[in-house]
């Protein structure tokens, strides 16, 4: 029998009820909200996403960015086997099938690689990336697929230029290795197998060091640990003395995330190539010293010469006037050795400045070398002198009084520096055009003699070796008188149109280097000299700016014989030469004149008279200017301070070539 509710029981049921269909119209409306955030989130992701049931493979729902990738629309798309959609279909229904067989909720553990195609066939890569759910009875694959074609493109372009770099490394001369940050090698190039004399399967994928132990303990390993620690690039230059490496090398460290790269190359031949440059550009520098210094010392010796040929000529008219048996004759005989001296130091000077090969002639270094080492032996007792002569010697032209000072001095200081006595080693050899071209910039093209002196004595330092050549440098002590000894010597050879070099270290001795031009001419052969004045008849020009010149020269001219006409100038001596050039026989030309220079009084007084006889004085030597006058057709030359009778015997010369004029006796 059904007993009847209470009202409490209906009220209660009722309650019940209300609050179910509440409940329900709240989980209606949650799942509302939630397919409304799906559909949202589904819509809104820029990558492609398919839903494709798992047993029939036909694709359930798709966002626009699919529709867009393929290419397909809406209605075309749903229902369509996701297979269509893959250039793989075996491997995406076997991927599908794989994840269908799983527990709901499984996500499929990364990424895959792919290959899709569009509505037009295309083909294309992609990524993706599944799970799965149960709705109802069926299982949904949800796939995310990211076209991936931009992101192969540019792995391929790296891959190319990995490749690329890779050859750039093996093909270039640079050696080039990469290590980890426990200085594991993973890369080492075939230059740096080259230089560091191994194989690349010898070192890749062992410790650096292990490898090379001779690396460890110097200065690469200490630049290498503070590149890592500090993660900044070092570039430095070190020397490694352990063979095969026995070279200079430039290094460059470069670190990253993954460890260094090391690039690497041999400077030995550039550091001798800039070692070279250095010392051409201090060979430059110090002939353009020398020759500012030359410069003023050759003035000062012309000045001085001019002195001494006035000193000589008032000496030697004294002597003329004077018996052998007078008191003064020795005084005077006394002037002109002092005068001779004093001509020597000139000649020094002159050495030094370039200008003193006023003697030049073709001789035999051979014989000058043996002769003066003989005769220096003689003097230093406790030094011995080897020779080593070349018998095929070319001869060069040059002065041999000149060259013997040269030697000289050299000899001087070889055994200055070996004061307890030694060995003295001499040689000369035939020089080839392209060795001095090695050794000095801008050489003449032409073959060489070379002579050497070396000596086993206590060497010089840095701070010497750049003073040799200075005028007055000496290290011999306050007790001894400096000279002009190795500056006179530099200014000789280059006044032979040579070289002079030289090297030394501390402890190891000093070779002198001096390089003379070869000549082709046949030695000459010395003659005796039969000094005398010579008269004569004739009237000559003298032409100087130097009043005293002109005075005790017009005097000497006059007691030889001749008539005298003064010019004291260029100018003047023009105009003289204009006014009387029938009756001038000779003109004695000075070549430093102030207003009109020799050279320019020479041309002008040619054209007045072709034929008219000049004969050049100057306190230079015959190079330079004078040298070029003489070749264009002057008649002598005489070097000041010359005595009566190198004059006479110059004029007398020069008149004999002319036919109405002829000297006619002698003193």
């Amino acid at each position: 029998m059904n007993r009847k509710r209470s009202d409490a029981e209906w009220e209660q049921r009722v309650n019940a009820l209300e609050e179910e269909i509440v409940e329900r119209k709240r989980v209606e409306e949650a799942l509302r909200q939630s397919e409304a955030n799906y559909r949202l989130l589904f819509s809104a992701e820029s990558d492609a996403v398919l839903v494709v049931d798992a047993q029939s493979k036909e694709i359930v729902d798709a966002n626009e960015a699919t529709l867009k990738l393929y290419g397909y629309d809406r209605e075309a798309l749903m229902g369509q086997s996701a297979l269509d959609l893959s250039a793989e279909p075996e491997k995406l229904a076997s991927y599908i099938e794989y994840m269908a067989s799983g527990k709901p909720l499984v996500v499929s553990p990364g990424p895959v690689e792919r290959l899709h195609k569009t509505k037009d066939g295309s083909v294309f890569p992609v990524e993706i990336s599944s799970g799965v759910y149960a709705l109802g009875p069926r299982m949904m694959v949800c796939t995310i697929i990211r076209d991936i074609t931009e992101r192969k493109l540019g792995q391929e372009a790296l891959e190319r230029s990995n490749i690329a770099m890779l050859d750039i490394l093996e093909s270039i001369s640079d050696g080039f290795f990469s290590l980890d940050h426990q200085h594991i090698v993973t890369y080492f190039n075939a230059a740096a197998g080259r230089l560091l004399a191994r194989r690349s399967w010898e070192v890749l994928g062992h410790n650096f060091f292990s490898a090379f132990p001779e690396f460890t303990h110097t200065i690469f390993e200490e630049r290498l640990v503070r590149a890592l620690n500090e993660k900044s690039p070092l570039a430095f230059e070190t020397y490694f003395d352990v063979k095969p490496y026995e070279n200079w090398y430039d290094v460059r460290i470069y670190p990253s995330e993954d460890g260094v790269s090391v690039f690497f190359r041999v400077t030995t031949e550039a550091k001798q190539a800039e070692k070279e440059k250095k010392k051409l550009e201090a060979q430059l520098q110090q002939v353009k010293k020398m020759r500012a210094i030359g410069t003023l010392a050759g003035g000062i010796a012309n000045d001085f010469n001019n002195l001494l040929s006035i000193i000589q000529a008032n000496a030697s008219l004294l002597l003329l006037d004077i018996d052998k048996a007078h008191p003064c004759y020795a005084n005077l005989k006394k002037i002109e050795k002092q005068v001779q001296r004093g001509a020597e130091l000139s000649a020094q000077l002159l050495g030094y400045a370039g200008k003193g090969r006023y003697k030049a002639r073709t001789i035999d270094i051979n014989q000058i070398v043996k002769r003066t080492a003989e005769t220096f032996a003689k003097k230093r007792k406790n030094i011995t002198i080897q020779c080593d002569p070349a018998h095929d010697l070319r001869p060069t032209d040059g002065d041999p009084v000149q060259i013997e000072q040269v030697l000289w001095n050299l000899y001087i200081n070889a055994a200055d520096a070996m004061p307890n006595g030694g060995e003295i080693l001499l040689s000369t050899r035939n020089v080839s055009q392209d060795t001095i071209h090695e050794k000095f910039s801008h050489p003449q093209a032409m073959d060489y003699i070379l002579v050497t002196v070396t000596d086993r004595g206590t060497g010089m330092g840095k701070e010497i070796r750049d003073r040799i050549f200075e005028p007055f440098f000496t290290t011999k002590g306050s007790n001894r008188r400096p000279g002009l000894g190795l500056t006179a010597a530099y200014g000789i050879i280059e006044g032979h149109r040579g070289y002079i070099d030289f090297d030394s270290s501390e402890g190891k001795g000093t070779s002198f280097y001096i390089y003379l031009p070869a000549s082709q001419r046949m030695v000459d052969v010395d003659l005796p000299i039969d000094r005398r004045i010579a008269t004569g008849t004739g009237t000559v020009l003298l032409v100087d700016d130097d009043p005293m010149v002109i005075e005790v020269g017009t005097r000497l001219l006059k007691i030889l014989g001749y008539e005298v006409l003064e010019a004291r100038g260029g100018r003047e001596a023009i105009d003289i030469c204009r006014a009387s050039k029938d009756k001038i026989d000779l003109v004695i030309l000075d070549m430093i004149m102030p207003d009109l220079n020799g050279s320019e009084t020479y041309d002008r007084m040619k054209d007045i008279d072709p034929g008219i006889k000049v004969l050049l004085t100057t306190g230079y030597s015959i190079d330079g200017e004078a040298s070029e006058i003489m070749e264009r057709g002057c008649d002598g030359f005489l070097q000041k301070p010359f005595s009566i009778n190198e004059l006479s015997e110059k004029i007398e010369e020069i008149l004999a070539k002319t036919t109405d004029i002829a000297p006619h006796g002698e003193f």
